[in-house]
């Protein structure tokens, strides 16, 4: 009789106090099924399987339409490890030579002096000119707008590199440029059809493609957008070439390439797999490292750390990433089509959500930088710092502990720190203080106690 209470009692519990928890993983990106703005698309994959699929934010802000796993986003520069496995291919058949010097691939090339390798062009140490910066100095107003050959041109008729070649870590979306050339002139194909025939399609990545002079019409295809004039709004434009970026895809088929690494070796053959991992080196030997002070290296198309792989991308609207962690067998995709996004920094928050205990995909911005009050001896006020997630925020107080707020300013993750509204916070190498950048004045500022 006792049990038959208790169960009715239990029975008679609100449903509410036993609901589900909320999905931290979900909670990064924001609510499931809002389409009220642009968002991100998020696959994780395990032993080459998409384990979990999430999203929130709408392809098409305006006619409300959701994404998928199918939806297809603008790569960016994601685009580039595909680019560099078509050239790992064709060194593979020993139609490239890695140490080869370019001009053996493009004779029209000025002679600069000092040979720039094909593997230079890979880990951004030719000092090759950035050809859509190039092309926006020449007077494309929209850079977006211009062909592949008019972006060659410009790129091969330099007459210098800006740097000695191999001497220093530069990225260049010239260099990879120059490199889907000499993948067109090797193979004698197209470079996107190469890439298309060659390296996409054996891996089952159907939904993916790279441009060559057209969008895709898809009608399941993310558009971009970025906060512009304050306000978030369409920025939908891209160059529609490849090479550099150009590569359109699905989180759909991010899983397919993750088997393929996994398992598959459909093109991640375990000699390709050598090849694109294996870190670049400067001329003195020294790794190719991608930002001051950082422990990974600029592998192939890919940065390799002590526990993952990964590269981003990046266009006006989009924001985009590819990781893997090979000794977990785990890997992420992350497609954003909000501009305002670090990809990075999102990812390694999702990381953090899943509470397994994955190490850090990068560290974040300002390392050891903790929260707490900051004063410099040139004013008289203190700095009151606090992170939160991707964000970084700054209370000014006076400094005769009134505790008063004079402002408030928001600062947003870069590679090498913090930027704000006119200003930039760039952390010390001991964590122990930061200096403020502004266009005329620099203070440097030391924790408080």
């Amino acid at each position: 009789m006792k049990h038959g209470l208790a169960l009715l009692l239990l029975a008679a519990v609100p449903m509410q106090s036993v609901a589900a928890q909320p999905d931290p993983v979900q909670a990064v990106l924001g609510a499931a099924g809002d389409v009220s703005a642009p968002g991100c698309a998020l696959g994780i994959f395990r032993d080459g399987k998409l384990s979990r699929f999430a999203s929130s934010g709408a392809a098409e802000v305006a006619a409300g339409r959701p994404m998928n796993a199918d939806t297809q986003f603008y790569a960016a520069s994601v685009s580039k490890q595909f680019t560099t496995l078509a050239a790992m291919q064709l060194v593979e058949k020993g139609k490239i030579r890695l140490d080869d010097d370019i001009r053996i691939y493009l004779p029209e090339l000025p002679d600069y002096g000092r040979k720039v390798s094909v593997h230079m062009l890979m880990n951004h140490t030719a000092g090759i000119r950035d050809s859509l910066e190039l092309l926006a100095f020449a007077g494309h107003a929209d850079v977006a707008a211009a062909s592949r050959k008019e972006a060659l041109v410009l790129t091969l008729a330099q007459t210098g590199t800006k740097f000695e070649p191999g001497t220093r870590y530069d990225y260049s979306n010239g260099g990879y440029l120059l490199l889907s050339e000499i993948i067109e002139r090797v193979s004698g194909e197209p470079f996107a059809a190469y890439v298309n025939r060659a390296v996409l399609k054996p891996m089952g990545m159907t939904r993916s493609f790279v441009m060559d002079g057209a969008r895709s019409k898809d009608p399941n295809i993310a558009r971009g957008y970025a906060t512009i004039d304050g306000k978030m709004a369409l920025a939908d434009s891209y160059p529609l070439f490849g090479g550099s970026g150009g590569l359109i895809t699905t989180i759909g088929d991010l899983a397919r390439y993750d088997r393929d690494i996994d398992s598959g070796h459909k093109v991640w053959t375990p000699a390709i797999r050598k090849l694109m991992l294996e870190p670049g080196h400067l001329n003195d030997g020294s790794p190719v490292r991608p930002a001051e002070r950082s422990y990974q290296a600029y592998a192939s198309g890919v940065i390799v750390g002590p526990d993952w792989f990964w590269h981003t991308g990046g266009a006006r609207g989009f924001k985009t990433i590819y990781a893997r962690l090979p000794d977990k067998r785990v890997g992420m995709g992350l497609l954003c089509n909000n501009g305002d996004i670090n990809p990075a920094q999102h990812l390694n928050t999702v990381v953090a959500a899943l509470g397994e205990g994955l190490p850090e995909l990068v560290p974040p911005p300002g390392g050891a930088l903790a929260d707490g009050v900051y004063r410099s001896p040139d004013l008289p006020v203190i700095y009151t710092l606090s992170r939160k997630d991707e964000a970084l925020t700054v209370t000014i107080s006076p400094a005769d502990g009134s505790g008063r707020t004079l402002s408030t300013l928001t600062f947003k993750p870069t590679a090498d720190g913090f930027s704000g509204p006119g200003v930039k916070l760039v952390p010390d190498a001991d964590g122990a203080g930061f200096a403020l950048q502004g266009g005329r004045v620099n203070l440097n500022f030391r924790k408080a106690g």
